[in-house]
């Protein structure tokens, strides 16, 4: 019998297993099933796990343990969030901002040779769901709802510190049932180029326009991350018009805004045409050597040390911090304990403090040993999971966490999260 590779279905959303198999193999012998896709960007992401096979002379992925490879316990889904950049010493971030559907190639190696292969296709969403581009006076983004018509649970989902749309996210989400709009605000055409003097109307817009969608039911979901989470809760804080909020990596301040990708001191929101506070930057010159010495030497840089001094500034700080207690819905809130571009923990942590006995609608989610990518909208189960990105002039940034720890919170924290949203929402 010749050795063959099954993988079932050939055809599924990102976010369900799959059922990988290989059969026709000699009883204990070692057979290495290696997986392979690309991102946006053209870079190959590579995973691989070694196996005994079984006295049936089958592998079942799901149901053993890889003997070595690039992850190390029982995982159905082992393969495709370890994969990594082939062409990178440390890992590169995978770029995912579209709703294509991504292929994904399994090969099943024995002695050395590439015995057999299978190709799957992942998707975001199917022909059940519909995109629309969407553009009306200044405000422009991207909607994906279901084709049946219904009155539906709407969600707004915003981007973070790289600007743009999360328009993989919005399809996903689609998929279970709700309008989806995923909405920029800097970083592409249409929107201004840097992060810097937003008027927080523009997102109230937006806002009302999804409201008044023929499918929408009324109820206006908020869901945004790292800096799109602190947009979400400022938002939240400022008007009365959403069913709850998901504040992915969130602050607990308002930060400053950003220049050709990095933080610069410039004002990043306005309201009624006045900018609002943010938090003052304060760096150490031992602090900056540092980071120098790492760049130079190629080693991954972690920004959480410019927060550290940043936030002994407490009286500065005080008029920058994002008034939570205001907000009068839901929030679910989500971070790493070992987020590395800066303390999200410690931010939700004082945020928690603040809400105490306001309600005990509200959720949070701690995952000490993650990252800075733990979970959607960023960070998708079945996906290559995020700790290293390789930004300009060579320099590594590292976010935190590692490819395990994320990828479980990644896991966990989306079926929360469409937990969290059925029960705040009328379907």
């Amino acid at each position: 019998m010749q050795p063959a590779l099954q993988v079932s279905p050939a055809e599924s959303y990102i976010d369900e297993d799959v059922k990988i198999i290989t059969s026709g193999c000699s009883a204990n012998t070692e057979v290495t099933i290696q997986a392979t896709t690309y991102d946006e960007a053209e870079k190959e992401f590579s995973s691989h796990a070694t196996f005994l096979v079984n006295e049936e002379g089958v592998v079942d992925v799901a149901s053993q343990k890889p003997i070595e490879g690039t992850y190390h316990d029982i995982d159905a889904s082992g393969l495709f969030w370890s994969m990594k950049h082939t062409d990178s010493k440390i890992d590169d971030y995978y770029e995912k901002n579209n709703a294509d559907k991504v292929s994904i190639t399994l090969f099943l190696i024995v002695n050395g040779e590439k015995i057999d292969s299978v190709t799957i296709t992942r998707h975001f969403y199917k022909s059940n769901i519909k995109k629309e581009t969407i553009q009306f006076e200044e405000v422009i983004g991207t909607v994906f709802q279901p084709e049946a018509y219904g009155k539906y649970p709407a969600a707004i989902i915003l981007s973070g510190s790289d600007g743009g749309m999360q328009e993989h996210a919005a399809a996903l989400l689609a998929s279970k049932g709700y309008v989806t709009f995923s909405l920029p605000y800097f970083g592409i055409g249409g929107v201004p180029k840097d992060l810097e003097n937003i008027p927080l109307e523009y997102f109230q817009k937006a806002t009302s326009w999804l409201r008044g969608h023929p499918y929408v039911n009324g109820e206006i979901h908020l869901i945004g991350y790292s800096r799109g989470a602190e947009l979400a809760l400022l938002l939240g804080a400022t008007y009365d018009s959403y069913t709850s909020i998901i504040a992915g990596a969130p602050s607990a301040y308002i930060t400053g805004g950003m220049k050709n990708g990095t933080f610069a001191p410039v004002t990043a929101w306005t309201y009624k045409d006045q900018p609002l506070p943010r938090i003052e930057f304060k760096y150490r010159i031992s602090t900056m050597f540092s980071m120098f010495k790492n760049w130079l030497a190629k080693k991954p840089i972690s920004f959480l040390s410019i927060w550290t001094n940043t936030l002994h500034n407490k009286e500065g700080n005080t008029k920058a911090r994002i008034s939570v207690e205001n907000i009068k819905v839901p929030i679910m809130f989500i971070a790493g304990g070992d987020d590395q571009l800066w303390p999200s923990e410690c931010f939700v942590k004082i945020m928690e403090e603040k809400l105490k006995g306001e309600s005990n609608q509200h959720r949070y989610l701690y995952y000490e040993k993650a990252g800075h990518f733990l979970a959607f909208p960023y960070s998708f189960v079945n996906l290559p999971a995020n700790v290293y990105m390789i930004v300009g002039g060579g320099m590594t940034m590292t976010f935190g966490g590692t490819k395990t720890a994320n990828a479980e919170a990644a896991r966990d924290s989306w079926e929360k999260i469409l937990a969290f949203l059925h029960e705040n929402s009328s379907h």
